[in-house]
């Protein structure tokens, strides 16, 4: 996994769904840890600091919005191991556009935990 790879997999403690997340971080070089974000439908979404429309990704069929609230830091090895297996479905890379946006959205939306504000503005100074 890299900064802009995107995957399905269902939320964790959630529906069985699965829903694309987009990874917004290059992994760390020492601990492999990135952050990623979930991709959801717009209607009766709580968040809607950054809403994606068909054309944004190839995945996005309808109104979407990022849910900075579900954003995770996770290790890029283990998604890589749960692609392999099967328990989650590589999907085409994020535009750099659409990532930049995303990537914006962090920062601006009222949802995003401090401790994934911290760990992105530390990654991408780098």
């Amino acid at each position: 996994m890299d900064c802009g790879d995107t995957f399905l997999m269902p939320a964790p403690g959630g529906m069985a769904t699965p829903h694309l997340w987009i990874v917004i971080t290059p992994p760390d070089l020492k601990s492999n840890l990135c952050a990623i974000v979930s991709v959801t439908t717009l209607r009766n979404s709580k968040d809607q600091t950054v809403i994606l429309r068909i054309g944004d990704h190839p995945f996005i069929r309808h109104d979407s919005t990022i849910f900075y609230g579900d954003a995770m830091i996770v290790d890029a090895r283990r998604l890589d191991a749960e692609i392999a297996a099967g328990l989650a479905l590589g999907r085409e890379k994020c535009p750099v556009a659409t990532l930049k946006l995303v990537q914006e959205g962090v920062t601006a939306s009222p949802f995003t935990r401090p401790k994934i504000l911290r760990f992105c503005r530390e990654h991408w100074r780098r």
